[in-house]
């Protein structure tokens, strides 16, 4: 077992502010011995938190509160570091604190990735399609608030599956590998992420990876986030709408028992939740992005919207008004593949024929969710 002492590597910090103008800077503890070293970090900060705010620094040195796990060791974001005394004493009281917990390690800069500039908005890359998907997840109901809302509580069976799927359905010759865990992104040669994927969403609630080519551009994407929910997206210029609808769609149905709702629509680049349901196109007909948010409780019975492609439950189908007009697959366990007769007005642009689906929303009916829906249905944990 590794002697305890933590040595603080300034060089290399002072190096990183530096670059980072002196405002922001990523740190990392890297440990000798056992990884397991996440709670002994979040304790870590907490102290440090504390010191420099109790010494008056707290304006201008300050954390995101929390760590984000890595392969070298768990990375916390100083979203302020302003102030070089305010920053020597915030390192030198996480290091002290990690060493009366008996760890073992270094302190310095972490590594980062940032995304090539025409993925990170110097271009208008438009809407692409995506998947949203939602997975079972075990009971809320016994969870505390910020719990139940913050983590992924999907079984570690089905995790592992969903991880290894997404990795090996996302990966393609010639990619970068970004690979986000919490706040914090990793640039690997490895496009098997699998397991740090599955440990990082268990961890931390938000995790995915990001396959990316800038010649010709191509991006690939998978992100999973709290209470089971996940977004498959794909860009290729190259290929067709209708190949690309096949790649999303093949993410849609990996696990159709496990799933409680599933969609296909069109939404930003780089969509990572299903927040981004609020600026995703249509809009949401009865409801904000939040409604849906708060009532996870609904989602194997109602959906947010009527669209192309959609995984649903017999329960779903029991609220719909006519889907005399739609294909429906059984996939087995109570779900079905339902989709239109023709996806052309649904996917072949942008934005969906406005008739089409005036036409749709109307056969879905009742098995779309609205407000009065949420008022008569109040999640069971309240």
């Amino acid at each position: 077992m590794a002697e305890p002492g933590v040595e603080v590597v300034w060089g290399a910090v002072s190096r990183a502010w530096r670059k980072a103008d002196y405002s922001e800077l990523w740190v990392q503890f890297r440990p000798r011995g056992s990884k397991d070293v996440l709670d002994a970090v979040d304790a870590a900060v907490q102290v440090a938190d504390q010191v420099v705010e109790d010494a008056g620094w707290g304006e201008d040195v300050h954390t995101t509160g929390g760590a984000s796990d890595s392969d070298a060791g768990p990375v916390v974001l100083l979203r302020r570091a302003g102030h070089e005394q305010g920053l020597r004493s915030w390192l030198g009281a996480f290091a002290h604190h990690l060493e009366s917990l008996g760890k073992s390690g270094k302190v310095t800069a972490a590594p980062e990735a940032y995304f090539p500039d025409w993925f990170n908005g110097g271009v208008d890359l438009g809407r692409q399609l995506t998947a949203f998907v939602s997975y079972k997840t075990n009971d809320l109901t016994r969870l505390e608030e910020q719990e139940r809302r913050a983590g992924w509580h999907v079984p570690a069976a089905l995790t592992k599956k969903v991880a290894d799927a997404g990795a090996e359905w996302g990966r393609f010759p010639g990619a970068d590998v970004y690979l986000s865990r919490n706040i914090h992104q990793i640039r690997t040669k490895n496009p098997d992420v699998a397991r740090p994927l599955a440990d990082g969403i268990t961890k931390s609630g938000m995790a995915g990876v990001t396959y990316l080519r800038s010649e010709p551009r191509r991006m690939t994407s998978m992100y999973l986030s709290a209470q089971g929910q996940a977004c498959y997206e794909v860009m290729d210029d190259a290929v067709s709408w209708q190949d690309r609808l096949k790649q999303v769609t093949a993410a849609m149905v990996a696990f159709p028992d496990d799933t409680d709702l599933a969609f296909v629509r069109y939404s930003v680049p780089y969509t990572i939740s299903w927040t981004q349901l609020q600026t995703g196109s249509p809009p949401l007909p009865y409801v904000e992005e939040y409604h849906v948010r708060y009532n996870r409780h609904l989602f194997s019975q109602y959906t947010p919207d009527a669209n192309g492609l959609q995984i649903l439950t017999d329960t779903h189908l029991g609220h719909a008004t006519d889907l005399s007009d739609w294909v429906i697959e059984p996939l087995g366990g109570g779900r079905h593949l339902v989709q239109a007769k023709s996806l052309e007005p649904w996917y072949a642009t942008i934005d969906p024929d406005p008739k089409t689906l005036e036409k749709a929303r109307a056969d879905f009916g009742k098995m779309i969710l609205t407000l009065q829906t949420i008022t008569d249905n109040p999640p069971p944990w309240y």
